[in-house]
């Protein structure tokens, strides 16, 4: 199973539309997509499974966006965020490629030479604490919103850089880039 992960800054840069736009660019792949959260939902599950496609939730719209499978996964912790992952992956067995939203570092999430690619989606904001680790992590970095226009210090800097503009949130290159990524077959 090839593995995407999408990190970012806060709120609102993005990576949920870009998660959607790739799944949706490409719906000859089977997605499982998960979306790990620190903060307890409503439910207190630590894994639900989302079934509406219809749903404003994030994985109601990744379902909408393509996904046969959609999870959201409330960990507070790097090795707890791994366990539960696995677990999903089990569920979703029929899933070819897995569709992480997270800024944890999950290297443990993939086998043995199953391909992973990382992004870090910035919208020129540095809100997550975590992001600095997840830039330094990320394979590329795609720029979204303000961070188009604004200047970024030298270290936030990952090539390649795709930079969408407004109101699109994939490109032709991010595409492409994507598309190899997953068909490596190592990490």
């Amino acid at each position: 199973m090839a593995v995407l992960v999408i990190g970012g800054s806060g709120r609102g840069a993005g990576k949920t539309a870009v998660g959607c736009a790739l799944m949706a660019a490409m719906p000859e792949l089977r997605w499982a997509a998960v979306k790990v959260s620190p903060h307890a939902h409503e439910s207190g599950e630590t894994i639900r499974e989302e079934t509406d496609a219809c749903s404003l939730k994030d994985t109601g719209r990744y379902l909408a966006a393509g996904a046969r499978r959609a999870f959201l996964v409330i960990a507070d912790s790097d090795p707890m965020a791994e366990e539960l992952i696995r677990d999903v992956r089990g569920r979703a067995a029929e899933c070819d490629e897995l569709l992480v939203e997270s800024n944890r570092d999950l290297a443990g999430i993939a086998e043995e030479g199953e391909p992973v690619v990382l992004l870090a989606v910035m919208d020129g904001s540095w809100a997550k604490s975590s992001l600095p680790d997840t830039v330094a992590r990320a394979d590329a970095l795609v720029l979204t919103g303000s961070a188009l226009s604004q200047e970024l210090s030298q270290q936030e800097w990952r090539e390649p850089v795709f930079r969408l503009p407004a109101g699109s949130w994939c490109s032709a290159e991010l595409l492409d880039f994507i598309r190899i990524k997953l068909r490596s077959g190592t990490n």
